[in-house]
């Protein structure tokens, strides 16, 4: 993997490569609920920005939160306290580039959710592949309470996730709700007790590191992209994804390992 994923410093982040081609990046403001503020914004576009660019050998990610009370609680209110409208604006496009380039993330993107996920930590959650939460996790989008609405991402991925009424409901009533309810809609694929949590999580992405990498982000390109269109024009794009991955060498290994019935060695191309 391209060593420039480890080599910056973050002071609000916490990140770790294995060898297998994994990355886990930890929000690290366990003090303040791992809130979100300007700097945190800014490392985490530029995380990010570094894993589009620079992905060679990249598998999967692990996105979680430091501490087990917190995953993120949000933006850093006690910083947006005075801003003018300016600073606000000019902080949440910070927030907007990060959210939107971590979807652009080429290979799956997991949330690891350790505790609560308040606004902008629970559209980090859904802007992620899939996510698995632990048992007392606490997820709310208090916006319209405050004046606001989930505006980075929010109204556009909760309803593709819970549909439109459910998304209703949350978003406007502002009523938080637990790990089972998130289970039961769709928003985690599976809870965890809080020992428990990241064992399982790290089991699945060591599982889909060890799958053939570009099957792995044709797949997750197909997916979210044929979501966007219709019915006819998903499956031709899902046909050139396919397409894409039958002159590789890992669908040869792949395709001569699965008949000599041993483990596949994938090279990524």
């Amino acid at each position: 993997m391209n060593d420039k994923i480890t080599a910056r410093q973050y002071t609000t982040l916490l990140v770790e490569r294995r060898d297998n081609g994994l990355v886990i990046v930890t929000l690290n403001r366990p003090e303040v609920g791992n809130a979100v503020n300007t700097e945190m914004g800014i490392e985490l576009l530029d995380f990010w920005t570094d894993l589009v660019r620079n992905h060679d050998g990249l598998r999967c990610v692990v996105l979680t939160g430091a501490g087990e009370d917190a995953f993120c609680a949000g933006g850093d209110m006690k910083q947006r306290k005075g801003m003018s409208e300016y600073d606000w604006r000019h902080q949440h496009e910070i927030f907007e580039q990060a959210l939107w380039t971590m979807m652009e993330c080429p290979v799956p993107v997991i949330a690891a959710v350790n505790g609560k996920a308040f606004g902008g930590g629970l559209e980090m959650v859904l802007a992620a592949d899939f996510a698995y939460g632990a048992d007392h996790a606490k997820l709310w989008f208090p916006e319209v309470m405050i004046g606001i609405l989930p505006g980075v991402g929010g109204t556009t991925t909760l309803p593709r996730i819970v549909g439109e009424r459910r998304a209703n409901e949350i978003i406007l009533a502002g009523g938080a709700f637990g790990a089972s309810e998130a289970l039961e809609w769709g928003i985690f694929n599976r809870v965890c007790s809080a020992k428990e949590l990241m064992p399982a999580v790290i089991a699945t992405a060591e599982v889909i590191a060890g799958n053939a990498p570009l099957a792995v982000r044709q797949a997750k390109k197909a997916i979210h992209e044929g979501l966007q269109m219709d019915v006819r024009s998903a499956l031709r794009y899902e046909v050139e994804a396919y397409n894409r991955l039958t002159g590789t060498e890992d669908r040869v290994e792949g395709t001569l390992a699965w008949n000599e019935k041993r483990k596949p060695v994938f090279k990524g191309r």
